[in-house]
């Protein structure tokens, strides 16, 4: 009883946390390039992490120290990278989110190669919850699709799904590692990369801004901390289709963030589009979880990686 609650509760969790990191990027875009708030980003969260583990005295073998950093470059590098840059490179919002909702649907196909069979109520709450983030973001999906703002916006969601499936099918050491460890290893691997990138394009500089640390905080807190954790969560107790699915969500709550933070405007299809995703996803979830996690997350599979 005392797991049941948290995990119940992890996916709606994880749909809030996880579209919280808009706003935090939205309060830094006016005052820093997104490559720089990404830096600074993990510049707090990693000596963070660090900190905590050594404080628990967690100890890492080289093999999961490598399964970590591979996950963590494709999870967390690789795919707020490709994101930021199809932002920059002025793909609409609605665009991007529709993009990335390919997801589950293509982790779904590449794990049936291997065995993992979802069934036809899989695949149909699959196509429900497109249907539904196609509602949700209304016609910003269709308008000023930019060729390379495509390409990098699919680039970031194959880098996310490649670590989706790889963290499911890479057989992790025989070391007790939960959520905590995983955020550590692979906080620390992206701020290497993002480290190299910044300096490489001279934006590594933070501005002297207020609202700048105010992004930082928040998207440390809520963006990282909440929401890449509760990915992590929801991967290792429901499996990588299942957080895939869950991030149908994530378009429609994005913009009631930007509803209740900024007041724009959150039109009626974006909650009819909500609902239709919400009834992809409850179609799609399985009737428990899986069972080699449910009994000690913390002793699972690592999983791999989001925002």
């Amino acid at each position: 009883m005392r797991t049941s609650l948290p995990r119940h509760l992890a996916p709606a969790l994880l749909v809030v946390m996880w579209s919280s990191g808009f706003v935090g990027a939205t309060f830094a875009a006016p005052v820093a390039p997104a490559i720089t708030t990404l830096l600074w980003r993990y510049v707090v969260a990693a000596p963070l992490m660090l900190l905590i583990v050594l404080v628990l005295r967690r100890r890492y073998g080289q093999r999961y120290l490598r399964r970590e950093a591979v996950l963590g470059i494709l999870g967390q590098a690789g795919y707020l990278y490709g994101v930021f840059r199809a932002v920059e490179a002025g793909l609409p919002a609605g665009t991007a989110a529709l993009l990335a909702s390919l997801q589950p649907a293509l982790v779904a196909v590449v794990l049936s190669g291997f065995g993992q069979r979802g069934g036809r109520r899989q695949a149909a709450g699959l196509a429900v919850g497109f249907v539904g983030v196609a509602l949700a973001v209304g016609p910003d999906a269709v308008a000023g699709t930019g060729s390379e703002g495509a390409l990098w916006a699919l680039a970031g969601m194959l880098s996310l799904s490649a670590a989706a499936v790889l963290g499911d099918l890479w057989p992790a050491p025989d070391e007790e590692h939960d959520v905590l460890d995983s955020l550590a290893v692979q906080g620390v691997v992206a701020l290497a990369f993002f480290t190299v990138v910044a300096f490489a394009g001279g934006q590594a500089a933070p501005p002297a801004d207020r609202s700048f640390w105010l992004a930082v905080v928040w998207l440390v807190g809520l963006a990282f901390l909440g929401g890449y954790g509760m990915y992590l969560y929801v991967l290792r107790t429901r499996g990588p289709v299942a957080v895939s699915t869950w991030l149908y969500l994530t378009p429609a709550v994005s913009a009631a963030w930007a509803w209740a933070m900024f007041g724009e405007r959150l039109p009626l299809l974006t909650v009819v589009g909500f609902a239709v995703s919400l009834a992809g996803v409850l179609v799609t979830r399985p009737s428990g979880a899986r069972n080699e996690h449910t009994k000690d997350p913390g002793r699972s599979r690592e999983p791999a990686t989001a925002p």
